[in-house]
C-alpha cells in the first residue's frame, strides 16, 4: 500500500467519524422534532447488535453506549470505503469541489439504500418504520456531503503541502 493510499484511508476513517457525528446530531434533532425521544437514533443503532431488545429490555445506558459504538464504527467503515473509492479517481475529480458534492450526495443516498432498503428488509425490519423521505436526504446531506467535502479539501491541500515541503527542502539543501 502506498503512502498516499494509506493517507486517504486514514482520512476516510477520520472524515467518516466526523460525518457520522454530524449525522447523529441531526438525527437526534430530527427525532425530537418529530416527537420521538432523543435517544431513539442511538437505540436504533444499538439494535443492529442487540436486536429489538435495544428498545425496551436493554438498560438505556447500555443501549446508548452500544448505539454510539455501532454508529461510530459504521461511520468509520463507510468513510474508509469512500476513501478507498476516491483514491481510485483521477486527481482532478478528487479535488473538484463541485463534483465531490455530487459524489457525496450519491454516496450518502447509496448508504441509505443499502442500509434502509436492503439490510433493513433482510435483517432489521423495524428500520423500515423510519420515514424514508427524512432518512434519505439526511444521509445524503449530513453524511455523504460533509464526508466528500472534507476529503476534497484535504486532496486540494495535499499537493500544495507536498510542493511547499519540496521547496523548503531545496532551499535548505541546494543542489549544486
Amino acid at each position: 500500500m502506498t503512502g498516499s493510499t494509506r493517507r486517504r484511508l486514514k482520512e476516510g476513517l477520520e472524515f467518516g467519524l466526523i460525518a457520522g457525528l454530524i449525522l447523529a446530531t441531526l438525527e437526534i434533532a430530527g427525532a425530537v422534532a418529530m416527537g420521538a425521544r432523543p435517544v431513539t437514533p442511538l437505540r436504533m443503532a444499538a439494535s443492529v447488535v442487540l436486536g429489538h431488545a435495544a428498545f425496551a429490555e436493554t438498560a438505556i445506558g447500555r443501549s446508548l453506549v452500544v448505539g454510539a459504538m455501532v454508529h461510530s464504527l459504521l461511520s468509520a467503515v463507510f468513510g474508509v470505503v469512500y476513501g478507498a473509492f476516491a483514491a481510485q479517481l483521477p486527481v482532478e475529480l478528487q479535488t473538484n469541489r463541485g463534483k465531490q458534492v455530487w459524489l457525496g450526495l450519491c454516496f450518502g443516498a447509496a448508504l441509505w439504500l443499502v442500509n434502509f432498503q436492503i439490510a433493513a428488509v433482510l435483517f432489521y425490519p423495524w428500520f423500515l418504520k423510519t420515514p424514508p423521505l427524512l432518512q434519505l436526504p439526511m444521509h445524503a446531506l449530513f453524511f455523504g456531503l460533509p464526508l466528500t467535502l472534507m476529503y476534497s479539501a484535504a486532496e486540494r491541500r495535499f499537493p500544495r503541502q507536498a510542493k511547499a515541503n519540496a521547496s523548503n527542502h531545496r532551499a535548505r539543501w541546494p543542489i549544486t
